[in-house]
């Protein structure tokens, strides 16, 4: 009895190390196989990250293409999410316009007539992925005149001309910018 379950034993570890050798000799990519399109279909999302319905605001515009904000929560890390929505998202044909990583992340992105903003965070037992996506709009220009919500008037010249301080090495000291 005790040489049928060293036999078998033995096999396990066996079929257990050739298993794990064959995940480390292939590499590792993100591919567009390992996502989801939610509600946006040129949007791939990662499986990891799952929608949050009850956050997520969306309406087809007149051209009908659709817009809106949608949330998104998981167990993937910040920085890894980061990475994969850049290099999923160009593979879409999103232009990469701009883009700041910190304690937070923005990712600024064009195509066509359409912007995407997504927008990433570390919550306290999970990440957090906002992917907002509105209209280009073409020769937009502020009214000169009239009393509209956009009108800012005559604006007074500047009245400070002091130049921003620049050292930073002064954090805290009693200079006044």
């Amino acid at each position: 009895m005790k040489k049928i379950l060293l036999c078998c034993s033995f096999l396990f570890l066996t079929a257990c190390f050739s298993g794990f050798n064959s995940e480390v000799d292939q590499p590792q990519t993100s591919t567009v196989s390992n996502v989801y399109t939610s509600q946006f279909p040129d949007v791939p999302i990662p499986m990891l990250m799952k929608a949050d319905p009850k956050n997520t605001l969306t309406t087809i515009n007149s051209t009908g293409e659709k817009l809106g904000r949608e949330n998104f929560t998981g167990s993937m890390e910040a920085s890894n999410l980061a990475a994969h929505m850049v290099q999923n998202l160009s593979a879409q044909g999103w232009t990469l316009i701009g883009s700041m990583h910190g304690e937070k992340s923005l990712q600024l992105y064009h195509k066509e007539t359409r912007y995407l903003i997504v927008f990433i965070g570390v919550g306290n037992f999970s990440t957090a992925m906002e992917v907002w996506i509105v209209n280009h709009i073409d020769n937009f220009s502020m009214p000169a005149q009239g009393n509209d919500a956009f009108n800012l008037g005559d604006l007074p010249p500047a009245v400070n001309s002091t130049p921003i301080n620049d050292n930073f090495n002064d954090f805290g000291s009693d200079s006044v910018f």
